[in-house]
């Protein structure tokens, strides 16, 4: 039975294990999300735009096999979007 895990491209670390299916893997980056925003405002530092890219793994007999990717956008300074909601 496959797992699925969570990979920074940029360091190759996996950063989540064992989870059970993709939505899973969705919910550990939703986490993964909030807790990276949560720190850079507990630190007070206005990120602007952090960009982070994770794949996401499928893992079956030991073998990885990248089948989603996500990017992150961080910032705890945003702007508002400028254009009007329609």
């Amino acid at each position: 039975m496959p797992s699925y895990q969570l990979r920074d491209t940029a360091t190759r670390q996996v950063l989540a294990r064992d989870l059970a299916d993709y939505p899973a893997a969705e919910a550990a980056l939703d986490r993964l999300d909030d807790q990276l925003e949560q720190d850079l405002e507990t630190n007070g530092e206005g990120a602007g735009r952090i960009r982070l890219r994770f794949n996401i793994e499928k893992v079956m007999d030991g073998v990885a096999e990248a089948v989603g990717h996500h990017v992150l956008l961080l910032g705890t300074d945003n702007q508002p979007d400028p254009l009007p909601a329609l």
